[in-house]
């Protein structure tokens, strides 16, 4: 059982289960609202892309999570969903997802406001990168976070690669990439990737190439999840979760 597993069976009295049979209606754009696939298939339908009138899609399966992005930043989701097979669904109230996100401490704080950026990128690609962890943070775990200054064209990782470090831009730029070598992502200071290390995968969903001399730096995946582990289970889940979505929506992204 993996820590995801283990927090959703330990808050499982802090939500509501909900049970779907195919194509049965069930609204899943409200606002306050974090819903988790427990069992089955949930078709996600993104909205129409202006430039093609087509619209991306994607499966969410178990532990996969939808609206808990949107239940933080206090939005309302927008996609179209479409229950496919007979479909177990953890409900959980997302004001209270936001007030444990509002009370955690400096570095899953720092991990959740990132990935929300990743999450919003195409619709806030103006705002300046200002997202940065606290000084007296890196000072107590200088012996866990590893600088490192790195040169044009280096490839960081393959998809499919072991994931033992996440990795946060200080400066440069870093492309992110599918498996089938499709951009995914081009990333900039103030930026992370590699959380994968949190959700306890073990191989790289992605690859990561530096675009531009870049400044990172590297945390390793034991101290992360050490460090992950002394939250409050609430918190710990919408981590957890908020990393899902953004490996979710590099999937829808990296779609054709």
């Amino acid at each position: 059982m993996d820590r995801l597993d283990e927090l959703l069976s330990a808050l499982a009295g802090r939500s509501r289960e909900v049970a779907l049979q195919p194509n049965e209606f069930f609204d899943f754009n409200l606002k306050d609202q974090v819903v988790v696939v427990m069992q089955g298939d949930l078709l996600m339908i993104a909205p129409k892309d202006p430039k093609t009138g087509r619209s991306k899609r994607h499966t969410l399966k178990a532990k996969d999570p939808y609206g808990v992005a949107e239940a933080i930043s206090s939005k309302t989701p927008e996609f179209d969903c479409t229950v496919q097979t007979a479909t177990q669904l953890r409900i959980f109230d997302g004001q209270e997802v936001r007030t444990y996100a509002n009370k955690a401490s400096v570095f899953a704080r720092t991990i959740i406001r990132y990935s929300l950026k990743r999450i919003y990128a195409d619709t806030d690609k103006d705002r300046k990168a200002s997202i940065v962890f606290e000084d007296d943070f890196i000072y107590a775990n200088r012996d866990d976070l590893r600088s490192m200054e790195v040169p044009p064209e280096l490839v960081l990782f393959k998809a499919g690669a072991d994931a033992d470090k996440m990795y946060f831009i200080e400066k440069g730029e870093i492309a992110i990439n599918s498996e089938q070598n499709r951009l995914i992502a081009m990333l900039g200071a103030g930026e992370c990737f590699g959380e994968a290390v949190l959700l306890g995968e073990s191989a790289r969903t992605a690859g990561a190439v530096v675009e531009q001399e870049a400044e990172l730096v590297a945390i390793d995946g034991e101290f992360a999840r050490r460090e992950l582990a002394l939250e409050h289970p609430i918190t710990q889940l919408v981590t957890l979760l908020v990393l899902r979505q953004v490996g979710l929506l590099n999937q829808l992204r990296g779609l054709r």
